[in-house]
């Protein structure tokens, strides 16, 4: 039986103390929509899995201004991006970014002129709704028709805990112009007892293309729940990959919106579970015209006590034929106490349509695990090879070449008997 309690707000006291500043009325605004929506619990279906009861009980303040040295930062960077913008605290660091890339605006001078929740698509939403209540900067990234932006922007965010269990947010704004691309790679990181809820928004005009990643890095005393949406018109190409390997609690809300006839998501998770940690995704593609293309490839590998918790739901809406979707979840469970859940849902309106869904959970194949230890491979050995083969293919189809090999690199790292393997595995 569930006894979680329902908290409305644990932060609203906070929130109303912050100065009177920009977004007071939109802060007001979000404050009442998390009233009227209510603490989640695992009473809700959406939050069945996600056990939130502690973090109600805790009272949570919003994150102070916090300053960090070049070697707080070294662990994160990633080789080959174009740009490196840094947020401490749900703050911009001048100090420790690069200029501006063309096309970038910070959001703190402009939150007066820059309504958010417009059309959002998480208007039943607690922690969207807190991310608005909290924000106090982000990234605007606007890129004209016909511009090919090299590189990627890497949006990184440090988050710096003190005394007390704090929350922070950041907001970042995409929009992708006709025939426009970009990549941007998002990184959340950090140390202490923190409440982290960023928001990603994008817009893609007709043939444009976004290639988007959100790797989440933070402590284990931190609990990620952040939001995705993205809206595409005729055309246009976005691929996501969410990477976690962090967190107390790491859970992503995926909303892709296929408008425009003939745009295509790719949308990509993996997962690496330790201890006790939780990994939630939650995603609904939306296809609202006809001849559209998505695909949902979402891994995660499990090891000590952890869990992961997979929805899924492909939406094809009434005239939208032709729709070609596909959805996969596997798991693969290194311990005995590890454990996973799926919830593939379709929901189809239209006749001409192929769409399908699948979810497998498993462990190391017994007849590969033979296959290797009778070549001479110790045991400890063959089982990362095998663990690493099953995350491989995830990694390799990140869409942003800067982001491939850092991610091998991480996950190898956290691989069970992986500082055996040989630096070549994870050439890309």
């Amino acid at each position: 039986m569930c006894t979680d309690t329902i908290e409305t707000c644990p932060l609203c006291d906070a929130i109303e103390k912050l100065s009177e500043r920009s977004m007071s009325e939109q802060r007001r605004e979000a404050c009442h929509r998390m009233h009227a929506i209510g603490w989640p619990n695992r009473k809700l279906e959406a939050w069945r899995y996600c056990n939130l009861k502690d973090i109600a009980s805790t009272r949570w303040h919003p994150a102070p201004p916090a300053a960090l040295s070049q070697a707080d930062l070294d662990d994160f960077a990633i080789d080959g991006t174009a740009a490196r913008l840094v947020f401490v605290n749900g703050r911009f660091d001048p100090t420790h970014s690069s200029p501006l890339p063309d096309g970038a605006r910070l959001l703190g001078p402009l939150i007066d002129e820059t309504p958010l929740d417009v059309d959002t698509p998480f208007a039943d939403d607690y922690f969207a709704a807190m991310s608005t209540a909290l924000v106090e900067d982000g990234v605007i990234i606007d890129v004209p028709a016909g511009v090919v932006l090299p590189g990627s922007i890497h949006v990184m965010h440090i988050t710096e805990g003190g005394c007390d269990p704090i929350a922070t947010t950041l907001r970042i704004l995409i929009r992708v112009g006709c025939g426009a691309r970009l990549g941007v790679i998002e990184t959340w990181a950090g140390h202490g007892t923190a409440l982290t809820t960023p928001m990603t928004e994008a817009h893609l005009d007709e043939d444009a293309r976004l290639d988007h990643a959100r790797l989440i890095e933070e402590s284990d005393e931190t609990t990620h729940l952040g939001t995705i949406a993205s809206r595409q018109a005729a055309g246009s190409t976005f691929e996501s990959a969410i990477l976690s390997v962090g967190g107390r609690i790491a859970r992503t809300r995926v909303h892709a919106s296929l408008d425009g006839e003939g745009a295509h998501a790719a949308i990509r998770g993996l997962g690496m579970g330790t201890d006790s940690r939780h990994i939630d995704n939650a995603l609904h593609v939306m296809h609202a015209s006809p001849a559209c293309t998505s695909r949902e490839y979402f891994k995660n590998l499990l090891a000590g006590d952890s869990t992961a918790a997979f929805t899924g739901r492909i939406h094809v809406a009434h005239g939208a034929q032709q729709t070609d979707a596909v959805q996969t979840n596997r798991n693969l469970l290194l311990s005995p106490t590890a454990k996973s859940w799926a919830r593939p849902q379709l929901e189809i309106y239209a006749d001409d349509v192929k769409c399908t869904h699948g979810a497998t959970t498993g462990e190391i194949e017994a007849e590969a695990l033979f296959y290797l230890l009778a070549r001479g491979i110790p045991e400890a050995t063959a089982r990362s090879l095998l663990a690493w083969a099953f995350v491989a293919e995830v990694v390799d189809e990140v869409p942003l070449p800067a982001l491939r090999k850092h991610m091998a690199r991480r996950m190898l790292s956290m691989l069970p008997g992986a500082e055996r393997l040989d630096e070549s595995v994870v050439s890309m």
